[in-house]
């Protein structure tokens, strides 16, 4: 009898449980993009599906050539914990007027196990961010305020190099040029103090709304503009603004716009 109960006590580890799989590092690309008015930013995150840490992720975005450069070196993630996650952010800017984006990004990181290198690659995002024609379409100025206030939006200002009181008749001309209906306006004098202000609006072939207003002012002899910028469709903020600054620029004999 003994000799069965030997052979069944050698015969058990054999058939015991599988072993687990080896832990490993699973490294998951998300990007993302926001549009502000005088740059974009492109996001990478790295997310860490495996159940090994990992250390020193390296990402590098890549720019197709064309009018955007992007000026800024790769950017590391030290560590990953399992499940863990981190975001480098990128500063894109047109050196020209913007057209076109297509950017994406490269992950490269030595493997916890063996120290081999490895890379990943996010696929790329393409953005028509070319400026906008639009037309102009009167809205009442209440309808305007509220369109604003479900809008993408940006203020500007900068220092007129005339007086205002000359200067806001070239900036209401420019801004009409650019297919924009002028919805409301108003002045004020009183002494040196001079305050002009319009809003436009205008439509683009998709009937998304645009709207700009502009305030010039001369206050203790000192003359500013005010640029307030609102977009329906957040992609086209970049282009819009971009095209507004231009005209008001090339109306006061500014410098062509430099992000």
């Amino acid at each position: 009898m003994g000799t069965p109960a030997w052979l069944l006590a050698v015969g058990l580890p054999a058939k015991g449980a599988p072993r687990r799989p080896a832990e490993r590092a699973e490294i998951q690309i998300e990007p993302g993009i926001d549009f502000e008015a005088t740059h974009i930013l492109y996001h990478v995150t790295v997310r860490n599906r495996g159940g090994r840490a990992v250390r020193d992720v390296v990402i590098t975005p890549v720019v197709a050539p064309g009018p955007f450069v992007l000026d800024e070196p790769p950017k590391k993630v030290p560590v990953l914990g399992p499940r863990e996650y981190g975001t480098a952010s990128f500063r894109i800017r047109a050196r020209g007027p913007p057209e076109e984006l297509e950017v994406a990004a490269k992950i490269a990181y030595p493997d916890p196990g063996t120290g081999e290198a490895r890379e990943a690659a996010a696929s790329p995002v393409r953005v028509d961010l070319r400026p906008p024609r639009t037309r102009p379409v009167y809205v009442a100025p209440d309808v305007l305020q509220e369109r604003a206030s479900r809008s993408f939006g940006v203020q500007d200002a900068f220092t007129l190099p005339l007086d205002a009181e000359r200067a806001y008749p070239a900036v209401e001309r420019a801004l009409a040029a650019e297919g924009l209906e002028k919805i409301e306006e108003s002045t004020y004098r009183s002494g040196d103090t001079f305050v002009g202000q319009a809003s436009f609006h205008g439509l683009d072939r998709h009937r998304a709304s645009y709207a700009v207003r502009a305030v010039a002012s001369r206050r203790d002899g000192e003359s500013t503009l005010k640029l307030l910028v609102f977009v329906q469709a957040e992609e086209s903020l970049f282009g819009f603004y971009w095209r507004v600054r231009d005209a008001v620029h090339r109306a006061l004999g500014l410098p062509p716009h430099q992000p």
